[in-house]
């Protein structure tokens, strides 16, 4: 999961969105955590408002401490120069920035992996030529000897082919993100 602030000391568990009540803003709520440790409840309201932060009990002093390093890593280009005439448009980093960040990062790696899933799941995937392809009409499931249908496939193309459904769970799902998002 990758943020435009790069840094792992914060992070977020027990993330519940509400696309539904996502307008302006993800409409959330997540635990913080300060180098593993439970430190705040964070929700955001879906409305374009702030995120807000409350501290867990006894953990003002921690969540100080996330503020503080939040706020001591540098800038973030939001225009990423491609603003007027390539001028950068820097933004200051806040805790609740980060936690922005984090929640919708976390949101679109949840849709990608649920997408992933349902892909893997029903069609033959394979990389040829450096495009993601798939066999239609020919269900994964449907397929009783993989490594023998697999084989033919091989003998098939002139061209070596990878077959995602051979592959590492985490594997395949990098090659399909890669050949599926555009921007990665």
């Amino acid at each position: 999961m990758e943020t435009l602030v790069p840094q792992q000391r914060i992070t977020l568990k027990n993330l519940k969105v509400a696309d539904f009540a996502s307008e302006e803003t993800l409409c959330f709520t997540a635990t913080v955590l300060f180098d593993g440790d439970p430190i705040a409840d964070a929700h955001n309201d879906g409305n374009g408002g702030m995120t807000f932060v409350h501290a867990r009990e006894s953990k003002s002093p921690r969540l100080a401490a996330a503020s503080a390093f939040a706020e001591s890593l540098p800038a973030v280009d939001l225009n990423h120069g491609d603003g007027d005439a390539g001028e950068p448009h820097l933004c200051n980093v806040t805790l609740d920035f980060v936690i922005d960040l984090l929640a919708e990062a976390m949101h679109v790696d949840r849709k990608m992996r649920a997408a992933f899933r349902r892909d893997i799941a029903n069609k033959v995937l394979f990389v040829r030529d450096g495009e993601l392809r798939y066999l239609k009409q020919v269900r994964l499931t449907a397929i009783t000897n993989r490594p023998a249908y697999f084989a033919q496939m091989r003998a098939r193309h002139a061209t070596p082919i990878v077959i995602l459904a051979e592959l590492q769970i985490d594997e395949a799902f990098a090659l399909w993100k890669k050949h599926t998002v555009r921007d990665h």
